[in-house]
């Protein structure tokens, strides 16, 4: 595919260009930096935006490929076979067993209300060491043990989490009905936050644990200690959540068989339409990701998930309207899971409710729904219909009589979560190899007669860097990347000498940045990680397409920026005809993104202000971060391989701070 400008415009503009260089060298007017930046900024086009459209609909056709290209087990037979493949790429995607071997919770009572029909034990225990957990375990006033009993994951609720209403409600009529109920607050919610920031550790990905491995991990905690108590019947397991918590019932049911029911409340949707609606929306901006397992959509929709679960009852529950989980999306997963239970003569064990009452949450229908398949299928009571919820009386969710933890002493799970990431990077033995990557060879006409031209090198189907080309006197070219983007290469002193000493010059905008820079950085991130890649190692790629357009020529390298020198580094091995490069304003390592003593120690402070929870207390962008970073070859593993003499300026520590 050949991708310029618009050529009829190059070809009346382009020698004007040249006359005017001409001229100026000629009369001694000529300031290097200045005109050649004016001409630059001139090539590009008054509407950038779609670029940027190009970007997303690149990695939105990708995640739609990856995932038709899933082959679903077609019967109980199938299931049965893939179960274990299955369970084992969702365990490694996940990472949790990174986080430690079984759980020693060390569980205890720190009071217990006594209500009409039920009552409250308020729990602490640790997940892991440094790290305790709020909870909350209802149990009936009467009741013969063993008892039936339900794990609660509470999802994305920040300040009410465990004692949302609702969630009380529940709590409340489960407890009632004969069942316990054990229901704790994620790290960063409720008694443990309010902060986003401390639910999105992206300090884990450099070690292989996913955010979700994490919430798994502390899920496994509370099954542990649920199952160490003489009067819950481990036979009789159920699990549900609303959203998150729904997501985490559907993750929990797929890896774990002691969970005998599952009842995913809005917890997710067919994944394509959950990627494609989300993408206006930047994801919510990223502000959680226990969604963006790694490399999850390569092998599993929710499809697969449904078949791990089967043939156990499972309820799935929807909103009629839901932004976040499109009702048509869940229709689809439902339709296939009947099929698949009928396989089995298992097809009374699926059940599917649609709330048109209520959008996204564990309202009351949600509520009465599951209500009745825990009776049907815990406790042998009743069809498996819903069944109606009583007048409830909850408690003020921010009542003090409901804490775990003393008045005023929320704590962080953040110190104890980035402590466990570092116990873990202290035991990798990092792979130092170098790995090998293909490289897509555009042609790309180059105009002879132009002294400045703009190029559109493409990379993939749909997608093109932009970039511009100044021809120098000399074979040398300087290959260049800008974080503010390629115009702004020209106020750079090592730039503007070499063009002074005769290279030619390519300055040129990978994805994410420039004109190829988007909004969307959430959402584009959360895909790129759920297709399996690091955005930064896509960004290596697309520098190393644009340097195949000087194959056999001299090559230098200047990258500055972040975002920029994590690209370029990761190319170095891999750039043939590479002679030096210069590295400006990055990271020495991958390492820095974790040890960042007063950055770390900001993060751990607990933010009442929920809107702040983007970006704050210099966080590493989610952008970045490289999934199992400190697994593999760190930046100066890259800089070892290449023959290339180099020049790091103003590198900077994890604390973002320029180093000597």
């Amino acid at each position: 595919m050949f991708l310029t400008a618009n050529r009829k415009w190059e070809q009346a503009w382009l020698p004007r260009a040249a006359m005017v260089i001409c001229f100026l060298l000629v009369s001694g007017h000529f300031s290097l930096a200045q005109d050649y930046s004016r001409l630059v900024r001139e090539l590009r086009p008054s509407d950038v935006g779609s670029q940027e459209q190009a970007l997303l609909d690149t990695v939105e056709r990708e995640a739609k490929a990856a995932l038709e290209a899933i082959q679903h087990a077609q019967n109980a037979k199938e299931a049965d076979q893939r179960r274990p493949i299955l369970r084992r790429l969702l365990e490694e995607a996940l990472g949790t067993a990174r986080l430690g071997g079984r759980p020693d919770v060390q569980a205890r009572s720190v009071g217990v209300l006594v209500r009409p029909g039920y009552r409250l034990e308020k729990m602490v225990w640790q997940s892991l060491p440094g790290v305790s957990v709020a909870a909350h375990l209802y149990l009936p006033e009467r009741a013969q043990a063993p008892l039936p009993a339900i794990l609660f994951y509470v999802g994305h609720w920040w300040a009410d989490s465990k004692t949302r209403p609702d969630f009380q409600a529940f709590c409340i009529n489960m407890a009632r009905l004969g069942f316990a109920v054990l229901t704790w607050d994620p790290f960063g919610q409720g008694e443990r936050g309010v902060s986003s920031r401390d639910h999105r550790r992206v300090e884990s990905l450099l070690v292989g644990v996913a955010q979700q491995g994490i919430a798994e991990y502390e899920t496994q905690c509370a099954l542990s200690y649920l199952l160490s108590r003489p009067d819950i019947d481990p036979a009789r397991l159920g699990m549900t959540g609303a959203s998150g918590g729904g997501y985490n019932t559907w993750i929990t049911a797929a890896l774990d068989d002691r969970i005998s029911v599952a009842v995913p409340v809005v917890g997710t949707s067919e994944f394509y339409e959950q990627i494609h609606v989300t993408r206006p929306l930047d994801w919510y901006r990223a502000s959680e990701h226990c969604h963006f397992v790694p490399g999850l959509i390569r092998f599993a929709n929710n499809h697969e998930l449904l078949a791990m679960v089967s043939p156990r009852p499972l309820l799935i529950i929807a909103a009629a309207e839901d932004q976040s989980f499109p009702v048509s999306g869940v229709r689809q997963v439902v339709e296939y899971g009947r099929r698949l239970y009928q396989t089995s003569h298992n097809a009374d064990r699926i059940g599917f409710f649609v709330d048109r009452s209520s959008g996204h949450g564990y309202q009351q229908k949600k509520r009465e729904a599951a209500y009745g398949w825990f009776l049907k299928w815990l406790a042998g009571r009743g069809s498996g219909e819903p069944y109606p919820e009583p007048p409830t009386e909850t408690t003020a969710f921010d009542a003090e009589e409901l804490r775990c933890f003393p008045p005023g002493q929320n704590q962080a799970a953040g110190p104890g979560i980035v402590a466990a990431v570092r116990r873990i990077a202290e035991h990798i033995k990092p792979k130092r190899s170098i790995p090998s990557m293909e490289v897509f060879r555009p042609d790309v006409p180059m105009d002879p007669a132009a002294s400045v031209q703009r190029l559109m090198i493409p990379v993939e189907d749909g997608l093109r860097l932009p970039a511009f080309w100044i021809r120098g006197r000399s074979r040398e070219v300087l290959l260049a990347l800008d974080d503010r983007g390629k115009e702004f290469l020209l106020e750079e002193t090592r730039v503007t000498s070499a063009l002074q000493d005769g290279a030619s010059l390519c300055g040129v905008d990978v994805r994410g940045i420039g004109e190829l820079a988007t909004s969307k950085v959430g959402w584009l991130s959360a895909v790129s990680l759920l297709l399996g890649d690091s955005f930064p190692v896509l960004q290596s790629r697309d520098l190393m397409t644009a340097a195949s357009l000087f194959e056999g020529q001299p090559l230098t390298l200047f990258a500055r920026g972040p975002n920029a020198v994590l690209a370029a580094t990761a190319a170095l091995p891999n750039l043939h005809g590479l002679r030096h490069y210069t590295l400006k304003n990055g990271f020495r390592s991958v390492r820095d993104f974790l040890e960042r003593p007063q950055s770390l120690e900001a993060s751990y402070v607990l933010r009442q202000n929920n809107d702040e929870r983007f970006a704050y207390d210099r966080e590493i962008p989610f952008f970045w971060v490289p999934w199992g970073g400190l697994v593999g070859p760190d930046l100066n593993d890259f800089l070892k391989a290449t023959k290339a003499q180099g020049t790091l300026e103003a590198m900077m520590n994890g604390d973002w701070e320029v180093l000597p």
